[in-house]
């Protein structure tokens, strides 16, 4: 099999294309991140996706690791796919964190590595570095542009991994649509009282309930 060369290195440095990191998860994890100022990774085992759950154990055994632990954000503005396939329902919210400033934290921490993710198709597959196991994903993916903070270390395997953070890397916090605009004041308002450290900004998402398109075709 042919060698191929990804663009994703196991310790990259700033990628000055990347404007934002979106993390879409879920109104319960947002209060604790905002709480204890923790990011919290996550063991692969559980994904979904059993291809990259197999690709994840592979890198594990591969660098003779004992436990390893994933986060996953997308560097794209938001979408209908990951609204619905990772912030579903009423509860649903995305954090979008300062790439230079979330980087500058993990750049601390010798155990972790973090990278774009790059898709290849089935006729596409060739050897690649064991570095760059962990930011491969089969291409019907790609429309996630996904990036992944990677963590891999000699200790036991745990459900999760917490890494300090400053809560200055968030910029903003968009709640879902699907609630009423009542209800979003009411989570707003929860969220600002939790720490005085956050001083990011708290958006209801228009997602699909824009007036600037509504208005538009009014006139």
């Amino acid at each position: 099999m042919a060698k191929c060369y990804i663009r994703t290195l196991p310790k990259p440095i700033m990628d000055t294309d990347i404007k934002k990191l979106n993390r879409f998860t879920t109104f319960p994890f947002v209060v604790d991140l905002l709480k204890r100022k923790k990011l919290t990774l996550l063991n692969p085992t559980f994904w979904e996706d059993y291809n990259d759950r197999e690709t994840m154990e592979i890198y594990r055994q591969k660098t003779k690791s004992e436990s390893i632990y994933a986060l996953c954000f997308t560097h794209r503005n938001e979408t209908i796919h990951h609204w619905n396939a990772f912030a579903n329902g009423t509860s649903g919210c995305c954090i979008e964190f300062s790439p230079e400033k979330l980087f500058d934290i993990l750049s601390r921490d010798s155990r972790i590595s973090h990278g774009k993710t790059q898709y290849m198709s089935l006729k596409g597959l060739c050897d690649v570095e064991t570095a760059q196991l962990p930011y491969l994903k089969r291409l019907p993916f790609e429309p996630e542009k996904e990036y992944r903070i990677i963590a891999a270390s000699n200790e036991k395997q745990n459900a999760t991994l917490e890494i300090d953070i400053d809560l200055n890397a968030i910029r903003r916090i968009t709640i879902s649509n699907k609630i009423p605009q009542t209800v979003f004041e009411s989570m707003k308002k929860v969220l600002l009282e939790i720490n005085p450290e956050f001083r990011g900004k708290i958006y209801h998402s228009t997602l699909f309930n824009n007036q600037t398109w509504i208005g538009h075709f009014k006139k």
